[in-house]
């Protein structure tokens, strides 16, 4: 007999981590208005006076240097500052900032970044159990874990948040 996995309740339909690799999951989302987390991400985001996205479609093109150096720049000057490495199969930032023994501490307002170099640091490496494990995430599951990182994470008030990624079209 087969594993038969429950659906989840009506808000969070679509969007579960149960919901992933389901071939319904594009169906359900589209039958709800929102996702069920949009509004704590919108109170998150209205704190950051300036996001900036730095992409590239490939890797190894120097976007973590250049974003450290670009918040580090900008923090200089006084300005708060947050970069979040969501380029999920290379994340190079905490190597950057000199972090990477960071583990992320959760309480209760959301996940704490590290800080260094008067910068707030978040990234997927803090996630990993080996700092050399790769990861392989893609399409729902990696749009979760991008959300997760805005909605949970605890900037405070920012003047500016320094966001890293790769663009694949798989």
């Amino acid at each position: 007999m087969s594993d038969i996995t429950v659906c989840p309740s009506k808000e969070e339909v679509g969007y579960a981590r149960q919901c992933d690799g389901c071939p319904g999951q594009q169906y359900c989302q589209s039958s709800q208005s929102e996702h069920p987390g949009q509004s704590a991400l919108d109170v998150r985001m209205k704190a950051i006076k300036r996001k900036i996205l730095i992409v590239s479609g490939k890797g190894g093109v120097g976007k973590s240097t250049m974003s450290s150096q670009l918040a580090m720049g900008i923090a200089h000057f006084g300005s708060k500052v947050g970069v979040l490495d969501v380029d999920i199969c290379g994340p190079s930032l905490p190597k950057l900032f000199n972090c990477e023994d960071y583990q992320i501490v959760s309480q209760e307002w959301g996940w704490i970044p590290a800080i260094s170099n008067g910068v707030s640091v978040m990234s997927v490496a803090f996630m990993l159990p080996n700092r050399d494990s790769p990861v392989i995430w893609r399409g729902p599951r990696k749009t979760n874990i991008i959300i997760r990182f805005l909605k949970d994470t605890y900037w405070g008030k920012l003047d500016y948040l320094c966001m890293i990624s790769v663009l694949r079209i798989l």
